[in-house]
């Protein structure tokens, strides 16, 4: 009985102690962090900069129309008791129409832009690929998984760094690629 308790917290020691293993050689899956992919490389942060752009002119468009609706709305306040309520009325009337269909507009444009980033995204994976391509010939791979889909993993088998570096040289020879992740070309 002794001895099975020596060899119990023998194994539960080392269970604690261990280290996860190296595996050597080549693996058939390498695993990649997606975002960092599209953060940290330069095409990425060309068109997060792009598209930060785009949200900012939306913005100022809408604070553009915002206040010109507040400037008519107060022209509006003030004619309001120098002529009768049926002119009034249709005035007011036609001013809230035009209010709707303003917003009607911005909500169009809000829509527009979320549609283009989202293409954008899809464009820039389809950009890529060709290097991620050659970094699976390289390791003899036959899959890359996006590293938020793995439970655990061998950091050895982690290619971000190295496609980041990869994707740096191929945009600064090739700045084109930014145009490649145009919405129109999803």
């Amino acid at each position: 009985m002794r001895l099975l308790i020596a060899l119990w917290l023998s194994f539960a020691g080392m269970v604690q102690a261990q280290e996860f293993p190296v595996f050597g050689g080549v693996s058939s899956i390498l695993i990649i962090n997606q975002e960092a992919l599209f953060s940290e490389t330069r095409l990425g942060k060309d068109i997060l900069a792009l598209e930060q752009q785009e949200r900012d002119a939306l913005i100022e468009e809408g604070r553009r129309i915002g206040a010109a609706f507040v400037r008519e709305e107060q022209e509006l306040t003030r004619m309001r008791d120098t002529m009768p309520p049926e002119e009034f009325r249709a005035l007011a009337e036609a001013f809230d129409e035009k209010v709707v269909k303003a917003r009607a507009a911005q909500e169009a444009n809000d829509s527009t832009l979320i549609a283009n980033i989202e293409a954008r995204r899809l464009a820039f994976f389809q950009v890529i690929a060709p290097v991620l391509a050659g970094l699976m010939q390289k390791y003899q791979a036959t899959a890359i998984i996006d590293s938020r889909s793995v439970l655990l993993f061998d950091r050895n088998m982690d290619i971000t760094r190295e496609a980041i570096d990869l994707l740096d040289k191929a945009y600064n020879e090739n700045p084109d690629m930014l145009n490649l992740t145009g919405p129109e070309n999803e």
